[in-house]
């Protein structure tokens, strides 16, 4: 993916997030969606990830052993959502006020118990797309029927 088509995202996303939020400040279901798309489009050309893996992790079904394409894919997901450290590890903090800005508000309790729950996950893992793809997967498998992934 060219650094123009990203940077278009990235604009995209600050003008859905920014310019037209809906009165309580998170997004509706429709605007996330598409922001989960837009940046699935960002990250997925950078890995050799099936489409059908794509649309799994969408609908909480992530592999028990996944290759490394698919993990390093929800890495660069975390990162792009700025939920990441530099050190590779996923922020409590960064994820918290991602889920209170973004995320519909009926989501938000779910989303903040699932983190909470899963917030030690990481430290089972050397490797940041490790961190990021376990810590997802017990996301979504404690909270299945709401969780949602790029």
């Amino acid at each position: 993916m060219s650094l123009s088509v990203l940077v278009s995202c990235l604009v995209v996303l600050f003008a859905v997030h920014f310019l037209v939020p809906p009165t309580d400040g998170a997004m509706t279901l429709k605007q996330l969606t598409n922001s989960m798309d837009m940046m699935r489009q960002a990250c997925a050309p950078k890995f050799k990830v099936e489409e059908a893996d794509l649309h799994g992790l969408r609908k909480s079904i992530f592999p028990a052993n996944p290759d490394k394409e698919l993990k390093c894919y929800t890495m660069c997901i975390a990162q792009m959502a700025g939920t990441m450290t530099k050190k590779g590890e996923i922020s409590f903090s960064k994820t918290m006020a991602q889920i209170e800005a973004m995320l519909p508000p009926d989501l938000k309790p779910m989303a903040k118990e699932a983190l909470s729950h899963c917030k030690d996950t990481q430290s089972a893992y050397k490797d940041p797309c490790d961190k990021t793809y376990f810590s997802a997967k017990c996301a979504a498998d404690f909270t299945p029927d709401t969780f949602m992934f790029p």
